[in-house]
């Protein structure tokens, strides 16, 4: 199943060229921008695993595909995601760079991934490395990368971590990057010396620390890699820390089948020469879950990480695996300074009923300390059901995904088989301060499809309905806020616009999602002029960073997507076309903790309306009815809403006026006159305010006639 992410691109004052670069189109005189908002979408990793990245801002979310129970351990590390997979582990800290893995940074690039190597003397051949020179070249067959360092570990696990390479001679492969900025710290700094006992009897496949400032968690929050000495030096400032070992063991046959995760808590650093010991013998508490009905387990996740209780987290380690006893934590008493966070999850699947695929998603989180006992049995009330509902009027194959979200971005979404099924039920149970985050796939074999998530909703324990594309679809800016690091979907500073656009929604204003087009180019189009004149016109994105005046301008914003070139047999084309006043000076001002992407200086709101209109997939001949509400984008200024007008066509062409009743707070009933059946029904929204904002939608074969 292939998703299509969504890029930014920056555009130039005047039109631009713009070429492809992994499914987005770049202006070429211009570098992209930092992404703000993407969705969905598959990386691969140089080893060949396929992975599923849910974005949130521009920070990745990994899960594993559906099916796939490889062991994966997720990094966070100044401010870095990295997806580690069990057989690059005994190389970690040797020739292999933790680079490798930078998720983010192999979702930005196309083609085979660069790299830079190092060898000790003659440059070596490297397994599924194409060399371009003596110190670079390219991974253009992760699968037989992948397969080197699978086959070094087999011949023997142990052999393998103290020899730190897969090749002998190659002494470092490294993801091509720019060198990193060398950060100088204003306060003294001491050398700490972390020790590692190894759990006994077991044959380590890699080991290494995450050590976390938890007096200000900005001065030091670091995962080093410890090699076969058992033992690092770091150095730290003073200060209390905690460390969480990560310690992975294999079983006879060279196979991951374990990881320790054992912890030291409240470590003062107060001067120079001090040592620490971080004994994984310690780790014995492993979390799982029963259920009131039947299930069988899909997979298991595990986060834990340390938070100084008042910055934003640096993150933590991640794990996903086969079964609940595969990650052993040690007991741990609640820590005097900052916050131990440790949460689990798992993915289970009970039987169909009534014709729906049914899966089990629960999760629970430890705050004050780890217990020796980490196993839940909920009882069926603490429950909440959902049951999620797709039309069959679309790609026959299906994946549903939901998971749980905590405010420091802990958890990750776990897709559910692909199916034919268009009803899917979920139950799922969490502490009070989770919410879930849900998206669902509909494909074809050849890749053309579209995706729908929804914005992460707290589910009380009951029953609850999310109907998806329906009952008809659109394409625009979307209403809600994003959870839990909102950012402005339409957005500008003193001298740029930042807009970040929804190939398609449906009609519920906390959905919004893409469509994927396979091979096909040119199936949508984002144009931006300022009183007339061009600013911006790129294709195949929905999103664009435009520079602008701080003087006042009326602006045109301009989507269209043409869903009928991908295949799709209603919307076949969505055209919207935004027009809004605008200067440096106005708007609503960003509220505090959203933020503009890749602005500097102070931002303001686009004050850019939405419309939501839930027009049934098919109407009967007559009258149909339906309420229209008129809207605009999150934090965007208080504006009233001063009319709507509404048109209906038969042949995509010609449109004859709707009748429209006016029902108060920007809500307004249209009639939909339909005298036969056998029609594709066109429809056309015109929405403006009193601030002179206005947003036309025409939706091409937006129903049909019964």
């Amino acid at each position: 199943m292939t998703t299509h992410p969504r890029r930014w691109v920056t555009a130039l004052c005047t039109a631009a060229m713009a070429v492809p670069l992994a499914g987005a189109a770049v202006a070429s005189a211009a570098p992209a921008a930092p992404a703000a908002h993407r969705h969905p979408s598959r990386v691969q990793l140089p080893t060949g695993e396929r992975l599923a990245v849910r974005w949130v801002g521009d920070t990745p979310r990994v899960s594993r595909l559906p099916g796939d129970r490889s062991p994966i351990a997720v990094v966070t590390s100044a401010g870095r995601v990295y997806a580690v997979p069990a057989e690059a582990r005994p190389f970690l800290g040797g020739a292999v760079d933790l680079s490798l893995f930078d998720v983010a940074a192999l979702a930005d690039r196309g083609g085979p991934v660069p790299v830079s190597l190092a060898f000790a003397g003659t440059a070596r051949a490297v397994p599924g490395v194409r060399a371009t020179s003596g110190t670079a070249g390219e991974v253009t067959s992760p699968a037989a990368f992948g397969a080197a360092l699978r086959a070094a570990v087999r011949r023997g696990p142990a052999d393998a971590r103290s020899a730190g390479t897969p090749v002998p001679g190659l002494t470092r492969v490294a993801l091509a990057a720019p060198a990193a900025r060398t950060v100088r710290p204003n306060f003294p700094m001491r050398t700490l010396t972390v020790r590692l006992v190894l759990p006994a009897g077991r044959t380590v496949l890699g080991a290494a620390v995450l050590v976390t400032n938890t007096d200000d968690t900005r001065t030091y929050s670091r995962y080093t890699p410890v090699g076969t000495t058992n033992e690092i030096r770091i150095s730290v400032p003073d200060g209390h820390y905690n460390l969480v070992g990560d310690v992975a063991v294999a079983d006879a046959d060279g196979n991951f089948a374990a990881s320790y995760v054992p912890v030291v808590v409240d470590y003062a650093v107060t001067g120079p020469g001090q040592a620490v010991t971080v004994d994984a013998n310690k780790a014995t508490a492993h979390a799982g879950f029963t259920t009131p009905e039947p299930s069988d387990l899909v997979s298991v996740g595990l986060d834990i990480g340390s938070v100084d209780g008042t910055h934003e987290s640096p993150g933590g380690i991640s794990y996903a695996y086969a079964t609940e006893d595969q990650v052993l934590v040690q007991p741990t008493a609640r820590p005097a300074h900052g916050v131990l966070e440790l949460d689990t999850y798992e993915h289970r699947s009970g039987p169909p009923a009534d014709g729906a695929d049914v899966d089990w998603h629960l999760t629970a989180e430890w705050l004050t300390g780890v217990p020796a006992d980490l196993r839940r049995a909920p009882t069926a009330a603490e429950f909440a059901t959902v049951t999620d509902t797709v039309p069959a009027d679309g790609p026959s194959q299906l994946a549903y995904a939901r998971g749980p979200v905590y405010p420091d971005l802990r958890g990750a979404e776990e897709t559910s088989p692909t199916t034919t099924a268009t009803r899917h039920v979920d139950h799922l149970y969490g502490p009070p301060d989770v919410r879930w985050a849900a998206t669902v796939y509909r494909s074809t074999d050849a890749g053309v499809g579209d995706g729908m998530s929804s914005a992460s909703v707290a589910y009380p324990p009951g029953a609850h309905r999310v109907d998806w594309f329906a009952p008809s679809l659109a394409a625009g800016f979307a209403g809600w806020a994003p959870f839990p690091r909102p950012y402005s979907v339409a957005c500008r500073t003193a001298d740029r616009m930042h807009l970040t656009a929804s190939s398609e929604m449906d009609a519920d204003p906390d959905h919004d999602g893409w469509v994927s087009p396979g091979d096909t180019t040119g199936y949508s189009r984002l144009m931006v002029s300022a009183d007339g004149t061009q600013v911006a016109d790129v294709a195949d994105t929905d999103a664009v960073a435009v520079p602008v005046s701080a003087d006042a301008h009326t602006y045109r914003i301009e989507q269209t997507v043409r869903r009928g070139a991908l295949g799709f047999p209603t919307a076949t084309t969505v055209n919207s076309v935004y027009t809004v006043p605008s200067s440096a000076t106005s708007g609503a001002a960003l509220p505090d903790g959203w933020y503009c992407p890749d602005a500097t200086g102070a931002a303001t709101v686009l004050p850019l309306l939405t419309v939501t209109a839930p027009l049934p997939a098919t109407v009967p001949v007559g009258t149909t009815e339906f309420t229209v509400t008129v809207g605009h984008v999150a934090a965007a200024a208080p504006s009233a809403v001063t009319g709507l007008t509404a048109a209906t066509s038969l042949d995509g062409t010609t449109y004859v006026p709707a009748r429209v009743t006016g029902l108060g707070a920007g809500r307004y009933r249209v009639a939909l006159d339909v005298p036969s059946a056998g029609h594709r029904v066109s429809l056309r929204l015109t929405a403006t305010d009193a601030a002179g904002s206005a947003l036309t939608r025409t939706v091409t074969d937006a129903t049909t006639t019964a």
